[in-house]
């Protein structure tokens, strides 16, 4: 009787002693995949040496903050911002400023849904190179202005010739015509695109394609400290803040030279994004 407990206690002692060092390294695997699966940049469209706080809709959700994701097909590259989608013009990184442009006008101003460009002013500002330009559509038949700053355009909507005019910068509403007109959009351009619109004769296509520019206001100096430390930048989304991922576990700003002790991941697994890629540490 007390050889076959014996026999069982052993056992239990070999397999405990088997299953301790895979549960910790089960831990430090996925460390290790958010380490190697956020990259420090990316390319994207045309667009080369992008980094965070963008991430792009091949990498997991937590290298990068959540309103910042880019969807790159071929040699365009989009975002999301107030569930309206922009094409991005160009990304100048040293200033934390986009030029994008609406996604929809870029093949059609012509639309059958009417919206307001919006920002999340959370995470974007305008800058003092934008201006305010004004669609508008279903307008009565007016006497054909002849203003630099207003042209008139048809748009076969419904399977109706519609007068809408294209005003730059935007007419007040209280003008003529935007009391004639059923809706009236604004949207913004570069002040550059206003001065080529009146006074060098550009196309309304020209204008907005030229597109406009956001300012995001993500604090970088986390990423900067980061990345100068041997680290990946990432989000954490079950706090909504920035992590730092380092070889053996994640920061809060900057990785340690010195690894951690063999007990610091197992001690706190909570800390660890999901295995699964879906969530942050």
């Amino acid at each position: 009787m007390s050889s076959s407990i014996f026999r069982i206690s052993l056992f239990i002692l070999m397999f405990s002693q088997l299953q301790f060092p895979l549960f910790f390294s089960g831990y430090v695997n996925v460390y290790e995949e958010a380490y190697s699966k956020c990259p420090a940049s990316f390319s994207c469209g045309i667009f080369t040496d992008i980094g965070y706080p963008f991430w792009s809709n091949d990498q997991p959700d937590y290298c990068g903050h959540p309103g910042f994701k880019l969807d790159c097909l071929g040699d365009t590259a989009t975002i999301d911002i107030n569930s309206q989608k922009y094409d991005i013009v160009e990304i100048y990184h040293e200033s934390q400023i986009l030029k994008i442009a609406k996604a929809d006008f870029m093949s059609n101003i012509c639309l059958i849904n009417f919206i307001n460009s919006t920002l999340d002013f959370n995470l974007f500002e305008y800058t003092f190179s934008d201006r305010n330009a004004s669609l508008l559509y279903y307008c009565d038949h007016l006497t054909e202005h002849h203003q630099p700053r207003i042209q008139k355009f048809t748009c076969p909507i419904n399977n109706r010739s519609i007068d809408c005019y294209f005003s730059a910068p935007a007419i007040s509403s209280y003008d003529e015509l935007s009391s004639r007109c059923k809706i009236s959009l604004l949207i913004p351009v570069l002040a550059l695109a206003v001065e080529g619109f009146t006074i060098h004769s550009w196309s309304i296509d020209q204008v907005i394609k030229e597109g406009f520019e956001v300012k995001w206001i993500i604090d970088h100096g986390p990423c900067n400290d980061c990345l100068i430390s041997g680290g990946k930048c990432g989000y954490n989304r079950t706090i909504n803040d920035f992590t730092c991922f380092c070889p053996y576990q994640p920061s809060p700003r900057t990785c340690s030279r010195m690894q951690p002790p063999a007990n610091s991941a197992a001690a706190n697994p909570s800390t660890a994004p999901a295995a699964n890629g879906s969530k942050a540490c």
